[in-house]
């Protein structure tokens, strides 16, 4: 998710001329898109050339929508995506951008105590974890009461149990991220067409969600993906070190070893690992780091041979060919990534047209960057959003 509506007040851009035809029946499929944000453009679906497409939730408001999008749209397993349909994959949880409305329950003193003056309770919560403290009452007079962690967490198990090819996302970090100033009086008329509780063109304040808290809730949605053996959506902005160690924490002594101490465990404790590796683990099996921005040393880092987890990264259009630097440093990147490991995303608001248009764009520099061919590059992408979504 882009740090600004990369798609405000901008049309769809014309795709460069190319010789060679799109394979689209081969299957094209969008790792992360927010669909949920317009969720109108939803009828755009059937028309679109996509095969699949993965939408992310990011607040309480668009989760709703989406398990309803789901019911109409939503994959019902591997055979759907040799379909030549648009289906969909559901992804569940709370963006970093929106994690400052919970509240971690789990402390020894909550930031959030509930009370009869609900506006200072409020006040002591947002000024916890916020970063300046905001002093103003205006300022968080329009902000929810913040939801427990727990709770949080509980309701999305649910979806996830409803929908067993659902994963955990959009989550993450995001150092820079400012909060929308609070609205002004009176308050201007609504988008209908916007689900509410984003930005809605407001200006940006001088408030950060202190990574802390950020992780706090980061943290809960990866051993929630582990329980269940989920796949996730991951999100990270400036964060490349913390995120790199906070995903490590969750994986931390489950590490895999080398060939030759595996074979010699496996012998004396065959019994034991078969239970072990039958139960639920701490960190998901599954892991894409969206939109990816690092450069190939970042990339080598995930890709060590002691991580448990399945590492994929995505790429798109908006975030990573948006200029000719960008360009160079996602090309690096892709270099580096396993071929079976690359995965192609929109991070679009809205389903159509333009979302195909994205889509194919972003395949084809990703097959010039790996020297594939297009078909080639194609099918490999496939087969890498199959692993992803189903293991």
């Amino acid at each position: 998710m882009c740090m600004c509506d990369h798609q405000e007040g901008t049309a769809s851009e014309p795709l460069p001329e190319h010789t060679e035809p799109f394979p689209w029946h081969l299957g094209a499929f969008d790792a992360h898109n927010h669909i949920g944000e317009r969720v109108l453009t939803i009828e755009n679906l059937p028309a679109m050339k996509a095969r699949s497409v993965a939408i992310m939730a990011t607040r309480t408001q668009d989760q709703p929508l989406i398990s309803s999008i789901v019911e109409s749209h939503g994959v019902k397993g591997p055979d759907c995506f040799s379909q030549d349909k648009t289906t969909v994959v559901a992804g569940y949880g709370r963006h970093p951008w929106f994690c400052h409305e919970l509240f971690d329950d789990s402390l020894a003193t909550a930031t959030y105590i509930p009370s009869q003056d609900v506006q200072a309770a409020k006040g002591r919560h947002y000024k916890a974890v916020l970063s300046p403290a905001p002093e103003d009452p205006a300022f968080w007079r329009d902000l929810p009461v913040p939801i427990a962690l727990s709770t949080f967490i509980a309701e999305t198990r649910a979806r996830l149990l409803n929908d067993p090819f659902a994963m955990i996302g959009e989550i993450g970090l995001d150092k820079p991220f400012r909060l929308p100033m609070q609205w002004t009086d009176p308050r201007p008329e609504r988008d209908p067409a916007r689900t509410p509780g984003g930005r809605e063109r407001r200006s940006l304040s001088q408030h950060r969600i202190q990574i802390p808290h950020q992780k706090a809730v980061f943290m809960a949605h990866l051993k929630l993906a582990g329980e269940l053996g989920r796949a996730v959506s991951v999100h990270g902005v400036q964060v490349h070190g913390i995120l790199y160690d906070a995903l490590s924490e969750c994986w931390k002594g489950h590490e895999l070893r080398g060939r030759r101490s595996r074979d010699k465990e496996r012998k004396e404790k065959s019994k034991a690992i078969e239970v072990e590796n039958e139960s639920p683990k701490p960190y998901p099996p599954r892991i894409c780091l969206h939109s990816f921005s690092g450069k190939s040393d970042a990339v080598r880092q995930y890709l060590k041979p002691s991580i448990p987890a399945k590492i994929f990264f995505s790429f798109s259009k908006s975030n990573n060919l948006s200029t000719e630097g960008a360009r160079e440093k996602a090309e690096d990147a892709v270099k580096a990534v396993p071929d079976n490991r690359v995965l192609v995303e929109s991070d679009l608001h809205t389903a159509g047209d333009r979302m195909d248009s994205e889509l194919e764009e972003i395949y084809r520099a990703i097959c010039q960057f790996k020297g594939w061919g297009l078909e080639e590059g194609v099918a490999k992408i496939a087969n890498n959003y199959r692993e992803f979504v189903f293991g």
